[in-house]
C-alpha cells in the first residue's frame, strides 16, 4: 500500500559570496556563487486526495493560494510525469520571505522530493534538475544540499566538499528584495562588458581562505545597502566581533555572519541587536545532515 502523507523539512541556504558577471544571450545572467544549506526551515505536509485537485493552505498571509511556487512544482512535476493525483498541502514558514534564504526555491525542491516519495515515481537527477531549473534558479541546488558551487544563472550546481560546522548568524531587516529589481539595478554597467569572478569555476582553496577573511562579497550589496543602509555598519560589527565572513545572501535582504565559535556569534549578537532586525541565530548544515532530516515522517 502506497503511503498517503509526508513531512518534510524544506531548509533554507546562504550564499558564501556572488558575482554577476554579465547578462546571458538567453537574458539570463551568467553568475558564480557558493551555495550552503543552514539549520532554518519550513514545514511541508503534503496528503494525497481522492479528487485530483490541489488544496494549498499556509499560515503565511504573504502566499497567493493558488499561484506559488510549492503549487506550481505540484503542476510540473505532475506535466512531466503525467500524473493526475490531488493533493492537500500545508505550508508552515520560518524563512524569511524575500530575503535570500531561498524559502520559495526551497519549498518547491521540497515539494518535488515529497511527491516523489508518496508515489515511489523514478526520476534521475538529470530530470530533477530540468524540473527545478524551469521553476527557478536556486532550486536545482536543494537536489544537492550541503555546499556546492552555482554557475551559469546558478542553476548548473556542483557539489563541493563539506566544510567543517559553522556558528550563523542571519540578520534580517524587515523589508523584502525583488530579485528581478535587484539585478534590473546592479548589472546595467555589466550588461557590455562581462568581468571575471574571483570564484573560479572550480573552487576548492575558496573556502578554506575564510581563515584568512578572504571573502570575496556579494555584488548585489550595493542595491541592499541603499536601500537598507544600517546593514553596512551590521556587516562591519560582523566582522570586528569576530565572524569569517560576513556579508548579503542571494539578492538579499538578509545579512549573514559565520563565526567558529559560539561565544563569537553570542558576542556579534548582542553588538547588532535592534528592534529594526530579526536576529535569527543557527548553523550550517552538511549535505549528509540534509538529505538525513529532510523526511520528517511518512505515513
Amino acid at each position: 500500500m502506497k503511503s498517503r502523507q509526508i513531512s518534510l523539512r524544506s531548509y533554507a541556504k546562504i550564499n558564501i559570496g556572488l558575482h554577476i558577471l554579465g547578462r546571458r544571450e538567453d537574458g539570463y545572467h551568467e553568475i558564480r556563487t557558493i551555495f550552503q544549506t543552514v539549520n532554518l526551515y519550513d514545514r511541508l505536509e503534503i496528503a494525497l486526495i481522492q479528487d485530483g485537485k490541489i488544496e494549498f493552505t499556509s499560515d503565511s498571509r504573504e502566499l497567493d493560494p493558488h499561484h506559488n511556487l510549492v503549487v506550481r512544482a505540484i503542476l510540473s512535476l505532475s506535466r512531466f510525469k503525467k500524473l493526475d493525483k490531488g493533493y492537500r498541502v500545508h505550508l508552515e514558514k520560518e524563512i524569511p520571505i524575500g530575503a535570500g534564504l531561498g524559502g520559495g526555491s526551497s519549498n518547491a525542491a521540497a515539494t518535488i522530493h515529497g511527491i516523489r516519495r508518496l508515489l515511489d515515481l523514478n526520476l534521475s537527477y538529470k530530470e530533477l534538475l530540468e524540473i527545478g531549473g524551469a521553476l527557478g534558479s536556486d532550486v536545482p541546488f536543494f537536489f544537492v544540499g550541503g555546499t556546492a558551487l552555482g554557475v551559469g544563472r546558478g542553476a548548473e550546481v556542483y557539489p563541493l566538499e563539506d566544510q567543517p560546522e559553522k556558528y550563523l548568524l542571519l540578520v534580517v531587516p524587515t523589508g523584502a528584495v525583488s530579485t528581478v529589481d535587484a539585478y534590473a539595478r546592479v548589472t546595467l554597467p555589466l550588461t557590455k562588458k562581462s568581468k571575471k569572478s574571483m570564484i573560479p569555476t572550480f573552487c576548492p582553496d575558496y573556502l578554506d581562505s575564510l581563515g584568512q577573511r578572504n571573502f570575496i562579497g556579494n555584488d548585489f550589496e550595493t542595491v541592499a545597502f541603499h536601500d537598507f543602509p544600517k546593514l553596512k555598519g551590521v556587516k562591519r560589527k560582523l566582522l570586528e566581533r569576530g565572524a569569517l565572513a560576513a556579508g548579503l545572501t542571494g539578492s538579499g535582504s538578509a545579512l549573514f555572519g559565520l563565526f567558529n565559535s559560539k561565544g563569537d556569534l553570542l558576542e556579534a549578537r548582542g553588538a547588532i541587536e535592534s528592534k529594526e532586525f530579526r536576529i535569527i541565530q543557527t548553523k550550517t548544515l552538511s549535505r549528509k545532515q540534509y538529505w538525513n532530516c529532510l523526511v520528517e515522517s511518512l505515513q
